[in-house]
């Protein structure tokens, strides 16, 4: 079985950050972490080990939990959420989040929940009911058993935490009669590694709402546990930067706001954004982009032209100009759909083909795609741009498979122009084969968000990822386009 661990999310709805606590954002974070789990890691269990929100006396603590109770709720495997002692007392927390069973079997493994008394100096007790529960669970069967709580339980002198249970050796020999597999906890937000003394394992999760944001997950077969830590952060030695962030002009956004997505790189550990909107949103109202591939910016009408607004929006939020890009929309004909007064303002610009004419009617036919594909690009790269984004997704959108003649004309295609190819998982699963072929003909790369909601701004974990899965393991510095730093 596999299960994921989040602990401490210290949710708030304040403006700034409590000490090292990134209260501000921690719903962002854990929006963040919970699509990661859907999309690359899908545990079969997911637990929230308690002090989901930072003041569960708070006027705002029902709000606060309702909006993450609808980040939990978007989880694709089960959960259990624990409420810990910076969250509402458990009958109120359990108004809003959904209460475990005391003990719940899922994929071959016993898991037990408890909810323990606090204790002063942030300490626990286990009351002498769930001493009994724990004792009764000696007559099951021999499939591993896993104990949940807030406060950490170890084998005091094991290690430095300063916190543990009042009557922890009870719990433990109470533990060994039952033959618990692993003890996992919250609590103390550093962590402790796995310790295994007489038979059991213990382990306490780090601080998801803590720099470098992380969580756990646990593989669990027969008597083998082995953990992984996570973290959301990037390496900040890497200096990577997200080349393609949307605005809230982005008629596809969701919550965007500039502030906070230069905020939240720097929390990410990148060097910097740089923001991307798309030229068709910029010059064509809502219903005007659908068609702009097709009838280009002769059809835009002076009056629906938002370019002024996004540079002042720009320049409002104080992103730097070497920060100011756009997504150029390809016209059917190869055209760029953007203005050469506009286009001299900006410091990054992103080709995109996000359509073509024989992907746009009732019948598909790739073969007939690829051909055009491969003829529009030609003229497309020949305005000349910093990336190609997301090169293949036209054909994803369309409804067919890459055509895989496509991916070799168009690494050769971007070497002659010196155009990078953007790594962008946003709707989309980038070829490893294209890949492999850019980093063999010294084609640089360019890692896209394409983010349209903040949690996504500088996930490059699949990035990373798949630079390994086409086999490179150095620096991605050494094979990603130089983009120069937003931040010091």
């Amino acid at each position: 079985m596999r299960l994921a661990v989040l602990a401490d999310i210290h949710y708030a709805t304040l403006a700034s950050p409590v000490g090292s606590r990134r209260c501000d954002v921690s719903d962002i974070l854990l929006l963040r972490a919970v699509h990661r789990l859907n999309r690359y890691l899908r545990p079969d269990l997911v637990v929230l080990l308690g002090d989901l929100i930072n003041d569960g006396n708070g006027p705002k603590a029902e709000l606060e939990l309702g909006r993450l109770r609808r980040c939990i709720e978007l989880l694709d495997a089960p959960v259990l959420v624990l409420p810990g002692n910076h969250d509402p007392a458990p009958a109120r927390f359990y108004r809003t989040m959904p209460k475990p069973a005391p003990a719940v079997d899922h994929a071959g493994t016993r898991v037990l929940s408890f909810l323990d008394a606090d204790r002063p100096g942030y300490n626990a007790h286990r009351s002498e009911q769930d001493l009994a529960r724990l004792r009764r669970e000696a007559n099951r069967d021999s499939s591993p058993l896993v104990c949940l709580q807030h406060v950490p339980l170890f084998p005091p002198g094991f290690h430095d935490c300063p916190y543990n249970y009042t009557n922890a050796e009870d719990i433990i020999s109470a533990s060994h009669s039952a033959g618990v597999s692993l003890v996992i906890s919250g609590h103390y937000h550093r962590g402790i590694p796995l310790i295994e003394h007489d038979g059991i394992r213990y382990l306490a999760a780090p601080a998801l709402c803590e720099s470098p944001f992380r969580f756990l997950t646990v593989d669990i077969e027969g008597d083998s546990v082995e953990v992984k830590e996570h973290s959301l952060a990037m390496p900040p030695e890497f200096g990577l930067v997200d080349t393609h962030v949307h605005s809230p002009l982005a008629y596809c956004g969701e919550n965007l706001d500039l502030a906070k997505s230069q905020s939240l790189a720097t929390a990410m550990g990148l060097a910097g954004v740089r923001f991307t909107e798309h030229t068709g949103h910029l010059y064509f109202d809502a219903r005007g982009y659908g068609r702009c591939a097709d009838t280009g910016l002769p059809a835009a009408q002076p009056r629906q032209c938002r370019v002024e607004t996004y540079f002042g929006l720009l320049r409002a939020s104080g992103v730097p100009q070497n920060a100011w890009g756009m997504e150029v929309d390809a016209g059917w004909d190869g055209s760029g759909l953007i203005k050469p007064e506009h286009e001299s303002r900006l410091a990054f610009r992103i080709g995109a083909m996000h359509s073509l004419r024989s992907l746009n009617g009732p019948v598909r036919d790739p073969v007939k795609a690829a051909d055009e594909f491969l003829a529009v690009l030609r003229r497309f790269l020949a305005n000349g741009y910093d990336t190609l984004a997301h090169p293949f997704r036209v054909f994803r959108r369309g409804g067919v498979p890459t055509p895989p003649q496509v991916i070799g004309p168009t690494v050769e295609l971007l070497r002659q122009h010196n155009t990078a190819a953007e790594i962008n998982f946003h709707t989309n699963e980038p070829s490893v084969e294209f890949v492999r072929q850019c980093l063999a003909q010294g084609v640089k790369l360019t890692f896209g968000s394409d983010a349209h909601n903040l949690y996504e701004i500088g996930e490059f974990h699949p990035h990373l990822q798949l630079l390994r899965e086409a086999g490179f393991a150095g620096n991605p510095q050494d094979v990603l386009l130089p983009v120069s730093p937003t931040r010091c």
